[in-house]
């Protein structure tokens, strides 16, 4: 039922969703100051700054995951393009699974980081997919677990890095520092995935996510036109 469920959603939601997200996780690294941010922005001004640039962002748990509040709030600065993946840690996810005022369109998906697929992660999991595209990201995954995925409706994060493609709704791939060559592999294998409820990728690295995340951008362009 998880899976029809929320294959009626996904089919909803590539109304409103951009085919491909590229972004950077989190938008508050000190190494960006001077280098991204002007020295002088105030720091409650750094998330219009980043979201008037790019197009998507992956939010660490800790920047909203305790004050629930500040998602509205961010729908009101960003750009109406604009979109969020929100990053659960294990932790939250039960307490956040039956959540329904997400705001939309701002919210595109969610990231839950788990340290491996367990019994009791199915029911949250289930239901939170039932109201968002939701992708895991584990770093082993067997082909019983990816069956299990695949019965709630969840993705499989990619690790370009790794040699995993992303699999699920919605495609979602984490990159730390990859060359050009494998950049734009990772780009061909979110553009083959043709995931219902679009796809993304994200630079998790701060020192190097401003440079990738502007190569990914020129590359999505080219080969979009090829």
């Amino acid at each position: 039922m998880a899976a029809r469920g929320a294959g009626r959603y996904y089919a909803t939601m590539t109304m409103t969703t951009p085919s491909m997200l590229i972004g950077a996780r989190g938008y508050t690294h000190k190494c960006w100051q001077g280098r991204f941010y002007p020295p002088d922005l105030p720091p409650e001004w750094r998330f219009l700054f980043y979201s008037h640039r790019y197009p998507a962002l992956l939010l660490p748990a800790r920047s909203w995951a305790a004050d629930l509040g500040r998602l509205p709030a961010l729908a009101e600065e960003a750009p109406p393009d604009f979109r969020l993946v929100l990053e659960l840690p294990e932790t939250a996810l039960a307490p956040l699974a039956e959540r329904e005022d997400w705001p939309q369109p701002l919210v595109a998906a969610c990231l839950v980081r788990l340290p491996r697929l367990r019994p009791a992660h199915a029911a949250p999991l289930g239901a939170l997919a039932r109201r968002l595209p939701v992708t895991v990201d584990l770093r082993v995954c067997s082909e019983a677990c990816k069956a299990e995925l695949t019965g709630l409706g969840v993705g499989l994060c990619g690790r370009p890095g790794a040699g995993r493609p992303p699999a699920g709704p919605f495609a979602l791939s984490l990159v730390d520092q990859i060359d050009r060559r494998g950049l734009a592999a990772a780009l061909r294998e979110l553009i083959a995935a043709q995931a219902p409820a679009g796809s993304a990728l994200f630079f998790q690295e701060a020192a190097s996510a401003l440079t990738g995340v502007d190569e990914a951008l020129l590359l999505k362009g080219l080969l979009a036109g090829s």
